[in-house]
């Protein structure tokens, strides 16, 4: 099937994020449901099902390490002095960028597209290398 690179990142990477930014704040931070959906500006029922694994788990993001260690950052901050839900929305979009820019997706975006050609597609580096650090 063929799939966008935005709908990729809607339909598949975005949840992913958010998904385990709601795992790590549940299970790490010791934030409670309702806490997590008013960061991310979801419902409870949403965070229940992300914290359970019934939504966002089509792509595992967790075995990329920088993942984890910006969510980690990201739930740290929000911890310490809260954050809302729009600059939540630009710290999750720079993650995304970042790690297209770095190619970090292209083996889950191919596994889920097979028409690309990893040897040959080169779109996210050209589009989102101005995000990397």
């Amino acid at each position: 099937m063929k799939v966008t690179l935005f709908e990729f990142i809607y339909r598949y990477v975005y949840p992913a994020l958010r998904r385990r930014l709601a795992v790590i704040l549940y299970e790490e931070f010791g934030f409670k449901q309702s806490e997590i959906a008013t960061t991310l500006g979801i419902t409870q029922s949403a965070v229940s099902r992300y914290v359970d694994g019934r939504r966002g788990a089509t792509v595992n993001l967790d075995n990329i390490p920088e993942v984890n260690k910006y969510l980690r950052d990201i739930a740290l901050r929000i911890k310490l002095r809260g954050m809302d839900t729009y600059t939540l929305q630009v710290e999750l979009t720079k993650i995304i960028f970042q790690l297209l820019a770095r190619r970090k997706l292209c083996r889950i975006h191919s596994s889920i597209d097979s028409s690309i050609d990893l040897s040959k597609c080169n779109v996210c580096p050209r589009l989102f290398s101005q995000y990397v650090k």
